[in-house]
């Protein structure tokens, strides 16, 4: 199980909720990234990710195998590369933090399994990452688990607890599970 957090850009004078309630929709039914790569698109997110890596080096950018993924769906190398030009970056210590730099927004993905004290230090290592998306690429922060945006500056804590319910009731999940 996993803790989502979706950064979005938000039109002045539009519902940021309402926005963020849209992106997710397209999420489930749209391709992410439609139609052909533009150039200030791509600079973009490559000026973000190398943002993240200089603020944390533990972030590793994926390498997709294009070509496998062109055999899997069918098409070729070409289209595999259009569908896939999002950018991963992947945390190599503890955290197991996941951030995904889409053409118009972004996600922080990290799980569960953390409790207590290193629940909290992961959740530090995911704001000081939403502060630099926020900051650098004018997003705001929606929370799904919680239906709301959130404010970096005064959330913190109100989205700790939430994890941490969440990490125990993974943990006693487990538990039941091993005991049957």
């Amino acid at each position: 199980m996993s803790y989502e957090l979706h950064l979005i850009r938000v039109a002045t004078g539009e519902d940021a909720l309402q926005a963020a309630h849209r992106r997710l929709d397209q999420c489930a039914h749209e391709d992410l990234n439609p139609g052909p790569a533009m150039e200030s698109k791509e600079e973009e997110k490559q000026r973000l990710a190398a943002a993240l890596v200089r603020f944390n080096p533990a972030l590793r950018v994926a390498q997709f195998d294009y070509a496998a993924l062109a055999a899997s769906e069918t098409v070729d190398e070409q289209e595999a590369r259009r569908r896939y030009r999002h950018i991963e970056l992947n945390s190599d210590d503890y955290s197991g933090i996941q951030i995904t730099l889409w053409d118009d927004a972004a996600e922080v993905i990290f799980p569960y399994w953390h409790s207590g004290e290193q629940a909290r230090n992961v959740l530090q290592q995911v704001w000081e990452h939403l502060e630099v998306l926020e900051t650098w690429g004018s997003f705001i922060t929606y929370d799904p688990q919680s239906d709301r945006i959130l404010r970096l500056q005064t959330d913190f804590d109100p989205v700790l607890e939430y994890l941490a319910a969440g990490s125990n009731s993974t943990y006693e999940s487990a538990a039941r599970r091993a005991v049957k």
